[in-house]
């Protein structure tokens, strides 16, 4: 409780009446309209190694039918291993090759290229993967701009979430039921229903909304809280982090934890 009531002043104050909070140690998403809760979700968030980091940012849009421009890193660690085995995995994902990263990069054809000779230190492709049924965001992603390109989206991997303990991302968090977040989201833009969104997702189409009114995100760690009605809970600190905050707060105040 110590730990958590410390994290607890590295969150803001003012949450924003309407905010969306997410506990990576819970695994859950709340979007709340103070005092109510509209919608709550069970999460993936990062695995151990590529573990989520936690910030407050505005979401200022949600992207519909959206490009998945992969990272340069997991293209080098993830995919390329799974181009070298099958020479067709990037058309049958789906996926355009670039030159480069420039502005100006040329579509290339990846049959044209000799993937056994590039390497993690040797790849100089971008690669994106085209709006479809098996894109890795899913559907929908939404969008709070920050440095850790971070963000949350849908998922073709829906079986992830009968799992009890849901660290498989790559750092980005994938979200339970994102046409119902969408729903949301979009309350504040005229127009938007759950049947246009809907509308927007059976076009195909890569679709850019703009929020009329940015909405607060918290991305926070809390492996314990109290509850409005007094319930005490307690999470498994699965990104380790409990014991290095205790050091930290044991070194500056030795005695605080006794």
């Amino acid at each position: 409780m110590i730990l958590n009531l410390e994290r607890r002043r590295w969150i803001p104050d003012d949450l924003g009446q309407r905010h969306i909070f997410v506990n990576l140690a819970d695994f859950q998403l709340k979007l709340v309209d103070e005092p109510k809760t509209l919608i709550d979700m069970k999460v993936v968030v990062g695995k151990p190694y590529t573990s989520t980091p936690v910030f407050s940012r505005d979401m200022t849009y949600i992207e519909i039918n959206p490009f998945w421009t992969v990272p340069p890193s997991i293209a080098r660690r993830d995919l390329l291993p799974k181009i070298k085995k099958d020479a067709n995995f990037l058309s049958q994902n789906s996926y355009t090759v670039f030159s480069d990263w420039s502005a100006g990069a040329s579509v290339i054809d990846p049959t044209q290229v000799n993937w056994s000779s590039y390497g993690r230190g040797n790849f100089p492709f971008k690669l994106r993967q085209e709006p479809g049924d098996g894109n890795a965001l899913g559907k929908i992603k939404f969008m709070f701009p920050n440095r850790f390109n971070i963000y949350l989206h849908d998922t073709p991997a829906k079986e992830l979430f009968s799992r009890a303990e849901r660290t498989f991302s790559n750092g980005c968090i994938r979200v339970q039921n994102p046409r119902g977040l969408a729903e949301m989201v979009l309350a504040k833009n005229p127009g938007w229903t759950r049947e246009r969104i809907d509308r927007a997702i059976a076009s195909g189409e890569r679709t850019i909304v703009t929020l009329n009114e940015p909405l607060p995100v918290h991305i926070v760690y809390l492996t314990s809280w109290v509850n409005k009605d007094g319930s005490v809970h307690f999470r498994k600190d699965v990104y380790d982090r409990d014991v290095a905050l205790a050091r930290a707060l044991i070194g500056s105040r030795s005695g605080s934890l006794q």
